[in-house]
């Protein structure tokens, strides 16, 4: 028999832990669609659950008003035209802002950062636009993307508005765009003429809260946004609203509309520039600005540029074969017997999986991994399936669906590790490994998920006590008797959890090179609040309310939530992390496995959740890798972040369509737009991985978008 996970102790000590670390979510009303943070870390979160309340954020107030208009001058652009050739920029943006408190910065950024996006930003309260500032010395384009927070850049100031950007910056920005014809993308603009005319006209303004405005695409919006899908509904939530019209006659097209009123415009301005602009507020935290703000990035730098968006679901269940704690709605757990898959659970999973790729194709590729501890494998099992069986007849049905799911080592007995000797440590990941492939099982080598994410420095100073609060020691923390045994086992990626400090990577859907062991990499999970010993949905919400209902250890729903509720908004959460573009798995548990009613489970309704409203947004396929395809992702996301810190210099040269890398470090850079032997695909985008030697250029064919 294996042995029984201790989670239950671990969320004791999770629970006291963020007592002691004062994380507590914040008591305040939420609204169902709430929406949760965009990158790991923004919100408080219970350790070792899923994130809860997103932070508060100051909603951004009307523009000013202003009236006329910046007059276009010829100074500029002799100055422009004779610091050098036109026709080469390098693949960087520049965000335009005033200042620092300008809310248009960590909205962009955040996408910025995501994506992988060379950029620099400009307050132009505070500095002044030169030539120099958009030209280098070789003549070549600093960057291919202007980015403004907003299209007026005015900013208060002891009771008035200041001018951010002079009408001689103006004129030198806007030179800049005519001659290297670049683009401009604003995130937020008004009707009006100044600083110059968008060919907008007033509808009407409003301010919108948590109930929100239906946003619709128009065709020349679809063409714009081709990720999307043509008749896709996005919410507009917490934003100031221009609803404006466009002025007949004028050289424009509306690309967002309220099913009135245009939102959104794209616009060549007299001059013959190509502008963008939104005509609401947004922050990094909404799910507006992750359907939109990847999109302005990408029309303004016509889809060239570094990195890459991509959209994934990966979904781990650990305990296969093992025990669980099982709690009830009344609020006691049993941990005796505890509660086992069924074979019947495991070909009702398969089922829920293959009719989930029937009804939505984009999520063709997804499938289960399944987190094993293979002490309690039948050796003498046979390899039938049994719809109706029991645990008894649960090891032959794996053998019988072994191809059907993918396996993970998730160690023998699942002991915690932090710190457990080297021969037990190697026993226990050596031994599962060997279990699993006595039976057909192909969990990969290269790939540790150690039980509750344990020899990882994350755990209570005395390992005797249930109810000590744990500690986040780091990674220097770890049990080096792991470290060594994964070594000599050839595994290169351990498990990590979002909800450890010490395990969130710095860059986005990267991973953290050990500081301890080089040779092995930590990939961190993310946890969901579907607690891991709930089977039914009475019992997920029992456990929810107890956490965060009103009277619950964790105060902050004004109402106790039903089941709908909490999946919905749980999976609002996972939707946040897919639509990003995080490739991080999101962890679920054997409990959460049961069939508890016409085929339904709780990861199933999860995952069909986010999936559902993944297909009524995006055109994009779901991608679902296997693990060390994954976990070797984040390795290339590695590489890609120390090229952009190194000053990797790609430069589009437009009349011979091609892109020119160098860099001063040796490694891997991903370019989106550019074709190699190594492309890939993804919606209209090309990315290649570029492969690079110290300063040595490499020259691509461009891709740019129209």
């Amino acid at each position: 028999m294996a042995l029984v996970r201790p989670a239950y102790r671990r969320a004791l000590r999770t629970l006291l832990a963020t007592l002691a670390a004062g994380a507590l979510v914040a008591a305040m009303p939420a609204p169902a669609n709430a929406q949760p943070p965009s990158h790991p870390g923004a919100a408080p979160q219970v350790a070792g659950y899923g994130q809860v309340a997103p932070p508060k954020v100051t909603r951004p107030a009307p523009l000013p008003r202003r009236t006329g208009s910046v007059a276009v001058t010829r100074t500029a652009a002799k100055s422009l035209a004779a610091a050098g050739a036109t026709d080469r920029v390098a693949l960087r943006a520049l965000v335009v802002a005033t200042d620092s408190n300008d809310f248009g910065v960590p909205t962009l950024t955040a996408t910025l950062d995501r994506l992988g996006v060379a950029y620099d930003v400009l307050y132009d309260a505070t500095t002044t636009v030169t030539t120099d500032t958009l030209v280098r010395s070789d003549g070549v384009g600093r960057y291919n993307a202007i980015l403004l927070t907003n299209s007026m850049q005015l900013y208060a100031s002891g009771g008035s508005y200041l001018t951010g950007l002079d009408s001689s910056e103006w004129n030198i920005l806007w030179a800049y765009e005519r001659n290297y014809g670049v683009r401009q993308a604003a995130l937020y603009t008004s009707y009006g003429t100044w600083p110059e005319d968008y060919c907008l006209q007033s509808a009407g303004e409003t301010s919108v809260g948590d109930t929100p405005l239906n946003v619709s695409l128009t065709p020349a919006g679809a063409g714009v946004f081709d990720y999307l899908q043509p008749t896709a509904t996005i919410p507009v939530q917490q934003s100031y609203v221009y609803r404006t019209s466009i002025v007949a006659g004028c050289s424009a097209d509306a690309t967002l509309t309220d099913g009135t009123n245009v939102l959104g415009v794209r616009t060549t301005s007299t001059d013959g520039r190509e502008r963008l602009a939104l005509t609401f507020t947004s922050n990094q935290y909404l799910l507006q600005s992750d359907l939109l703000v990847p999109g302005l990035i990408r029309w303004a730098t016509k889809g060239l540029y570094l990195g890459e968006q991509r959209h994934y679901l990966n979904v781990d269940i650990d305990d296969w074969f093992n025990t669980s704690d099982h709690y009830y709605p009344d609020g006691h757990v049993e941990y005796t017997p505890g509660w086992q898959v069924t074979a019947h659970d495991m070909v009702n999973l398969d089922n829920q999986q293959i009719a989930l790729r029937t009804q939505y194709p984009q999520a063709a590729p997804f499938e289960y991994n399944l987190a094993y501890n293979g002490a309690d494998i039948d050796p003498f099992a046979g390899n039938q399936c049994s719809p109706d069986g029991d645990a008894t007849q649960l090891t032959a049905t794996t053998k019988c669906l072994e191809t059907h799911f993918r396996w993970l080592n998730h160690t023998l007995n699942h002991p915690e590790l932090n710190a457990t000797d080297y021969a037990t440590t190697y026993a226990e990941i050596n031994n599962n490994r060997t279990a699993g492939k006595a039976i057909g099982l192909t969990p990969p080598d290269d790939v540790l998920k150690t039980p509750e994410y344990s020899g990882l420095g994350v755990y209570t100073q005395d390992p005797n006590c249930d109810t000590c609060v744990p500690v986040d020691h780091g990674l220097t923390g770890s049990n080096p008797n792991l470290l060594q045994a994964a070594k000599d086992l050839n595994i290169r990626y351990l498990h990590g959890n979002m909800s450890f400090a010490s395990h969130v990577p710095a860059h986005y859907n990267a991973n953290i090179v050990h500081p301890m062991e080089p040779s092995i990499s930590v990939v961190p999970d993310w946890p969901t609040n579907i607690a891991y010993f709930v089977t039914t949905p009475d019992e997920e919400t029992a456990f929810y309310n107890s956490f965060y209902g009103p009277n619950g250890k964790f105060p902050y729903w004004p109402t106790d939530r039903t089941y709908d509720q909490i999946v919905a908004y749980e999976g609002g959460i996972g939707l946040q992390h897919v639509v990003e573009g995080s490739i991080n798995t999101n962890t679920f548990h054997i409990a959460n496995t049961n069939d508890y009613g016409s085929g339904r489970t709780l990861v199933g309704d999860w995952v069909q959740n986010i999936v559902s409203r993944y297909a009524s947004y995006y055109t994009t396929p779901l991608l679902n890798l296997d693990w060390s395809t994954l976990a070797g992702y984040t390795a290339e996301r590695d590489a890609h972040f120390a090229q952009l810190g190194a000053g990797v210099d790609p430069v589009y040269d437009r009349s011979a369509g091609t892109v020119t890398v160098t860099s001063p470090l040796a490694g891997t850079v991903e370019i989106t737009g550019v074709q190699g032997a190594s492309s890939r695909t993804y919606g209209s985008d090309v990315t290649t991985p570029v492969a690079l030697g110290a300063n040595t250029a490499v020259t691509l064919a461009a891709v740019p978008r129209a």
